[in-house]
């Protein structure tokens, strides 16, 4: 027997109209770039700031797990290391750690994470922490991006 507590999927619904209304096209751009330099802050300006506060403590729990671990932050202003072919997947690697955003050259500057330390057990799982960080921002990025389109509720 049906119930009447069921969402309404009803997209002429004026509630979820409205939650799906796709924004200006600077606004989604802004929104991205935010999302990208403080990871949740995205989100935050489209309004969704339950989302913005579990996806901004999400990447900074997995980055300071990482750097707990003695991770390595790979550095895109070593130029000789970013144009060398010896060893691709810091390429990789620094790629996704991008993803954290402004954390990462701050970070840098500051000296944490520079430093190889192979003698910690945990040094290649702190690395991955940092990278799997990045790219989970990524995500949040198009997910910042869909939901300024107004595919998304």
């Amino acid at each position: 027997m049906p119930t009447t507590d069921a969402p309404s999927l009803n997209r002429k619904d004026p509630a979820t109209a409205s939650r799906l209304a796709p924004v200006a096209v600077s606004r989604r751009i802004v929104a991205c770039l935010a999302g990208w330099l403080v990871p949740g802050l995205g989100h935050a300006l489209l309004g969704r700031h339950g989302r913005a506060a579990l996806i901004g403590f999400s990447i900074y729990a997995m980055t300071s797990l990482g750097l707990l671990m003695r991770g390595h932050l790979y550095s895109p202003f070593d130029l000789d290391e970013l144009f060398s072919f010896r060893d691709m997947l810091s390429k990789v690697c620094l790629i996704g750690q991008i993803g954290i955003g402004a954390l990462q050259p701050i970070l840098i500057a500051v000296g944490v994470g520079t430093d190889f330390e192979f003698k910690a057990a945990t040094y290649e799982y702190g690395t991955y922490f940092l990278v799997v960080a990045g790219l989970l921002n990524y995500l949040a990025i198009f997910d910042a991006f869909d939901i300024a389109k107004g595919r998304k509720a």
